[in-house]
């Protein structure tokens, strides 16, 4: 007797220092959590590493930038409810 396993479908995150040299817009949002609307609004005030031209009609955001971007970036100071 046969019997099936089901695994989970989970969506895949690109993972920080990987090999490819740029991040598609998609895979951007993907790791910022941010929508592309809010990518380009940071981007234009100087917030988020700026996105390259790589063809006709293809763009990419350099890797290491994006990376560096996302280890050095601030957090928010969460209060405990002790705080309040």
């Amino acid at each position: 007797m046969q019997t099936n396993i089901i695994t989970p479908v989970t969506k895949t995150v690109p993972q920080i220092g990987s090999d490819r040299g740029f991040y598609s817009m998609k895979e951007v949002c993907k790791l910022t959590g941010f929508s592309r609307t809010h990518i380009y609004r940071l981007e234009a005030a100087g917030h988020f590493p700026r996105r390259r031209k790589l063809g006709l009609a293809k763009i990419g955001f350099v890797r290491v930038e994006v990376d560096d971007w996302l280890k050095n970036r601030p957090f928010a100071n969460l209060r405990s409810e002790d705080d309040m």
